[in-house]
């Protein structure tokens, strides 16, 4: 089977390593910290994108990436909420 990357974004590219690798058995592969690492485990390769990085740049709508998702504009937040 080939490997397969997903990235996610982080608030923290270091903290996210010690997780990764700590806890859930994924090796580091590579380290551009602040910025960027990436881990795998298997057959499964972690794009860990912090806040500096490319991933972490404003989408052409305005968007900005976040972990978990994208934040949306404000007035579509507030509509959510309410």
């Amino acid at each position: 089977m080939a490997m397969v990357s997903v990235r996610y974004i982080v608030d923290d590219v270091e903290a996210a390593i010690a997780f990764y690798t700590t806890h859930l058995g994924f090796r580091s592969l590579t380290s551009a910290l602040p910025a960027f690492a990436d881990v795998a485990r298997g057959d499964l390769r972690l794009l860990l994108s912090g806040p500096t990085s490319s991933g972490g740049r404003p989408l052409p709508d305005g968007r900005k990436p976040v972990p978990g998702g994208v934040e949306s504009h404000s007035s579509h937040r507030r509509e959510l909420v309410e």
